[in-house]
Parts: C-alpha cells; sequence; structure tokens
C-alpha cells in the first residue's frame, strides 16, 4: 500500500470536482512515474507534467507537478501547481520521512 499526500497551488474558476479530478491526474502521474499527460476536458485542456523537481511546502516535500490549461470559465491561462508528498516507508521514487 502508498500512500501520500497531494497539495493543489493556484487558482481559477473551475469547480471543485474539476480540481480534485486534476489532483487525482497529478498522483496517478506520479505513480505511474511519468513525466507529461495532455488533459482534455469539456471545461478545461491542456497539459499536466513534471521536471522531477523536489519542493518543499511547509513541513511537507514531494514532487512538483505544473498544469498549464486554457479554460472556457477563465480569460488568462491557468498555471495550477501540485505538490505529490508520498508518506510510504521505503517505497516508491520519492520517499519522504515526514
Amino acid at each position: 500500500m502508498r500512500w501520500g499526500f497531494t497539495f493543489l497551488v493556484g487558482t481559477s474558476r473551475l469547480d471543485d470536482d474539476q480540481k480534485l479530478r486534476l489532483v487525482a491526474r497529478a498522483t496517478l502521474l506520479y505513480l505511474e512515474g511519468g513525466e507529461r499527460v495532455e488533459i482534455s476536458e469539456d471545461a478545461f485542456e491542456g497539459v499536466l507534467y513534471t521536471n522531477h523537481e523536489w519542493r518543499v511546502m511547509g513541513s511537507f516535500s514531494g514532487q512538483q507537478f505544473d498544469a498549464f490549461l486554457d479554460s472556457d470559465a477563465d480569460e488568462d491561462r491557468i498555471h495550477l501547481r501540485f505538490l505529490v508528498n508520498e508518506q510510504t516507508l521505503n517505497a516508491g521514487p520519492a520517499f519522504s520521512p515526514n
């Protein structure tokens, strides 16, 4: 079993369900060891990717993912950032003793 936290940072007019789906996509990309995925839904489209950078947010650290999206709800391009923090002991590509 693997477990951890995924944090979303950024502002947009996407609804909570859309944001939750993006958090899930970032988490799955992390778990699968992927680097990039094209995203297309009814309300937005764009790309979610990682450069395998390690970031710190408060007392958590993890792999950073970025999403750049075009949305019907927002005038400007959306930039969302995700921090995926794995808490699983000695498992996965990014072990953290948090």
